[in-house]
């Protein structure tokens, strides 16, 4: 276990070091599982604990980030690198968008939820704890904004921008500094404070598919884009304002993202759940 901790470790110290910029930063991912755990059946929680020898779904939220500097990342998880986004330019949609032939998020979690859900329960066994890892992540990176930016400037990576005065770019405004400069939280506080929708909302944000939730991030990401290319300047500097104007955005995109991992896991390791989920949300919200 140690050894296994250590590793971990490491690669997530190299990620925060690295020039790849990732989906939402590790609070945010933090974020987003930590939510996830509140909407959780019992079933699905206690199938999680064995699967992780007692670690929750907060500890891995990150590694499929942490995995890009892993010895392991030629031989077994290069495959998964464009997995994390989908890329949408202005005047497309992800329909009429070309697909990326090695796959994006949209894909890869539509077609990895299916397979696993056929696994149970008589071949429960076969469902890695890998997948569901990264199950977790990509559900966050796709209500990211900028993991539906456009292909022309990279998810907004080749954007310039400043933020408070710093150069960067639009893509890492949004995976990191926007949380860090919303609320001075941890991310438990960020989970207590964001999950309080009623049981009505829950389960509006549970219709649909990956495909439909996804192109709600590529609205989001337009409204992102039209507002700081109406700055109408070169390197705009973005600070108190745009937090300001983006925050309900950001924090509505955490709490929906926690929620629809929840509903995401339950499908696969508590299908009962998926017919009863009203009356879960009524016993989440009165105990």
């Amino acid at each position: 276990m140690k050894k296994i901790f250590a590793t971990f470790a490491a690669c997530t110290l190299l990620v925060l070091n690295s020039a790849v910029v990732f989906g939402w930063g590790p609070k945010g991912h933090d974020i987003v599982a930590a939510i996830a755990e509140k909407h959780l059946s019992d079933k699905t929680k206690t199938a999680l604990a064995e699967m992780f020898d007692g670690h929750s779904i907060v500890y891995y939220s990150s590694w499929m980030d942490g995995i890009q500097n892993s010895p392991e990342w030629t031989t077994k998880y290069s495959h998964t690198k464009t997995w994390h986004y989908a890329n949408v330019d202005k005047g497309e949609t992800y329909q009429t968008m070309k697909k990326n032939d090695k796959g994006d998020v949209v894909t890869a979690l539509t077609t990895m939820t299916a397979t696993l859900k056929t696994y149970y329960p008589d071949n429960l066994y076969r469902i890695s704890e890998d997948d569901i890892k990264m199950i977790v992540h990509m559900v966050g990176d796709m209500h990211c904004p900028m993991h539906a930016g456009r292909l022309s400037d990279l998810g907004g990576n080749k954007m310039k921008v400043r933020w408070f005065g710093r150069n960067t770019n639009l893509h890492s405004v949004w995976d990191s500094k926007m949380i860090d400069s919303a609320r001075a939280w941890s991310y438990s506080e960020w989970c207590e404070h964001l999950d309080v929708l009623d049981p009505e909302h829950v389960q509006m944000y549970w219709a649909g598919n990956f495909e439909e939730w996804f192109m709600e991030t590529v609205g989001n990401a337009a409204k992102i884009y039209e507002y700081v290319e109406n700055l109408e300047e070169e390197n705009p500097n973005l600070s108190y304002q745009f937090v300001y104007d983006f925050s309900p955005m950001l924090e509505d995109r955490l709490v929906v993202a926690g929620i629809r991992l929840a509903y995401v896991l339950n499908s696969i390791f508590d299908p009962e759940a998926n017919v009863t989920f009203a009356e879960l949300a009524e016993k989440f919200y009165t105990e």
